[in-house]
């Protein structure tokens, strides 16, 4: 019977011990140079040090630390344990006009008004015309055609819901099937620009 009460303690306690060790806060350091009106001293930049908490289980921060520190001149900022690098290849693409989507795919096309079957058209005509004519594109090309493949993705999620489950996987493998051969095409470049 002793036994039964210290294993329904312990049992009690195991979930606050499992709370209490997801709570550890992570710390991420952001650096940006201040535009104050304070004076450095000469051969010096000021810059300001932002370091962050963030409670792991919500992603919030739960304290932020300021810090402005003097630098050498032309020193750039630390970089950020947080930020990346777009580029303009990677960069969102807005959507595509349908003067533009019909001159693309050589139809005359109003992406509001497809109906599935006719979203279905698109995409496979979209992958065809991508798939005979990308081997002369540049990348103003590419990116031509991710505006286009943009608008067609903004009527799929309006429609999604009236799409069969073969359907969706027909346009995520067409979706996936640019992305894979833009990369291919930024991947060659990159290659051949450092032989």
């Amino acid at each position: 019977m002793k036994n039964i009460h210290i294993l329904a303690a312990l049992l009690l306690a195991l979930p606050v011990a499992a709370v209490a060790q997801t709570t550890k806060p992570t710390t991420t350091t952001t650096t940006k140079p201040t535009t104050t009106t304070t004076t450095a001293p000469a051969g010096t930049q000021q810059q300001t040090e932002v370091t962050e908490d963030l409670d792991p289980a919500t992603g919030k921060v739960i304290r932020r630390t300021t810090r402005t520190i003097n630098v050498p001149v032309g020193t750039a900022p630390a970089p950020s344990s947080t930020s990346t690098t777009i580029s303009d290849e990677d960069a969102p693409v807005a959507a595509a006009s349908d003067a533009q989507v019909s001159t693309f795919l050589r139809k005359k096309t109003t992406v509001s008004t497809l109906t599935t079957s006719g979203l279905l058209s698109a995409y496979d005509a979209f992958m065809n015309r991508v798939r005979d004519d990308r081997s002369n594109w540049k990348p103003s090309d590419w990116t031509a055609a991710a505006g286009i493949l943009s608008s067609l993705n903004g009527r799929y999620q309006q429609l999604r819901s009236s799409f069969s489950l073969d359907d969706k996987l027909t346009i995520r493998s067409q979706q996936a099937e640019f992305q894979a051969l833009r990369t291919a095409k930024q991947i060659s470049t990159q290659v051949s620009d450092k032989l």
